[in-house]
């Protein structure tokens, strides 16, 4: 499993807070599971990359996901962070093609219009916060930012690339994200909107050599500002999916959508539509979880 490093900012006056990351292997990771063509690859690479960071911001084990329900032909997309540094997601049509536009990958046009979902889930609370808005551009990282300053009145800046080869591998693939807290003066948020204008692309960044710090500072250049100096979090491509929650579930479904599964009297598989597991449920399994069900009834 490759791993990625997340590195923590925080500027002199603590009013701006910065993730950064460069996470190329990961980011290929992912279009390996997925057979993502290159503009798919950058629409979910830039969703896991901007769900990752934007975990790494919360606190006891939380967990946000984003899906994006757009109309264009990438169809939708869903991707997923927790605090420790797991991310996971699927398109559900990676291999959708679309010209350049200006020399780049396509996005906004292979994610249409439509709506993006976020649900921010902490492990004390029963229910997700849960946040909608509609799609700005559906480049991603400029959805994200409104999301963040309709839904929780914080002002950011989500920078995140994707560079894809003509051979369909990624070669860069990262990004920030900036968010602003109470207490920041108008001065610096007129400075971030100037910067902003003059920022290069993360891609660029990483492709010319560039670290993760070079990415804050990218940012943070008329700041001061510092590192945390913590031990970090390791973003990482990892799914949660297991036997057990494929039966739980298969439970869900009912008692008559199991009984007419045994009625056939084959075997069944199931995909997990996050990392391409296979996971096979045999008759006696689906006898075993319809009695399950009808004793938790009765």
């Amino acid at each position: 499993m490759t791993t990625a490093k997340v590195e923590k900012f925080i500027s002199a006056d603590g009013t701006l807070r910065v993730s950064s990351v460069i996470c190329t292997p990961v980011i290929e990771e992912a279009r390996k599971i997925h057979g993502t063509y290159p503009v798919a690859s950058a629409a979910l690479g830039r969703s896991l990359i901007g769900a990752g960071l934007l975990a790494t911001f919360m606190k006891d084990s939380g967990k946000i996901a984003l899906h994006f329900k757009g109309n264009g032909p990438l169809g939708q997309i869903f991707a997923e962070g927790t605090s420790t540094g797991q991310v996971r997601g699927f398109i559900v049509n990676p291999q959708a093609h679309l010209p350049s536009k200006d020399g780049k990958l396509n996005v906004g046009a292979g994610v249409g219009q439509g709506v993006l979902n976020v649900a921010m889930s902490l492990p004390n609370e029963k229910q997700p916060y849960t946040g909608s808005v509609k799609i700005q551009s559906g480049e991603i990282g400029e959805d994200i930012a409104y999301y963040l300053f309709q839904s929780q009145q914080t002002p950011s800046i989500v920078a995140l690339g994707v560079f894809v080869e003509a051979d369909n591998s990624v070669s860069a693939a990262g990004g920030s994200i900036l968010q602003v807290m109470p207490g920041a003066k108008e001065e610096t948020l007129r400075t971030l909107e100037e910067r902003v204008k003059q920022m290069r692309s993360v891609t660029e960044i990483i492709k010319g050599g560039g670290t993760t710090s070079d990415l804050a500072y990218e940012i943070l250049e008329d700041f001061n500002f510092r590192k945390l100096e913590d031990p970090g979090i390791d973003l990482k491509y990892e799914c949660q999916c297991s036997m057990v929650k494929v039966e739980r579930s298969i439970m869900l479904l009912g008692e008559n959508e199991i009984s007419a599964m045994i009625a056939e009297k084959k075997d069944s598989e199931v995909v997990c539509d996050f990392c391409g597991r296979k996971y096979l449920i045999d008759v006696p399994t689906l006898e075993g979880l319809l009695g399950l069900s009808r004793r938790a009834k009765s």
